[in-house]
């Protein structure tokens, strides 16, 4: 009796272990999915005489099974790339229209020397 027992508590108590792990979606399914079906193929090959066969045999079919439930789960899940929008054109400031003229002064230095400077003289 207690080799019966022993396949799927060990199934059991692994999928207990690994719950607390980070792990992803597919590493997941196929835990839980081994645990369920070596159960499943226990108590079926109980019935033909080959407890141990059908455990082995279930946890395969199970964790492969899980495996790719899992997977497809964790696709649906990831965030999908979404385009971003360009952002809007800044609007053009219009520099303040300032009316005048250039004009050329005569300056004359303390110690005597001339020179000519251009200046803006804005209109009023």
């Amino acid at each position: 009796m207690k080799n019966r027992m022993l396949l799927p508590l060990l199934g059991l108590a692994m999928t207990i272990s690994l719950a607390a792990c980070e792990t992803t979606p597919a590493q997941d399914g196929a835990v839980i999915g081994a645990a369920l079906g070596a159960g499943t193929g226990a108590i079926i090959g109980h019935q033909s005489g080959h407890q141990g066969e059908g455990a082995l045999i279930g946890a395969g079919i199970g964790a492969l099974t899980g495996a790719i439930i899992g997977d497809a789960v964790g696709d649906a899940r990831k965030p999908q790339y979404v385009q971003p929008r360009p952002a809007p054109a800044p609007t053009p400031v219009a520099a303040p229209v300032v009316k005048g003229h250039y004009e050329n002064r005569l300056v004359v230095t303390p110690s005597g020397d001339m020179y000519e400077e251009r200046v803006w003289v804005p209109h009023h």
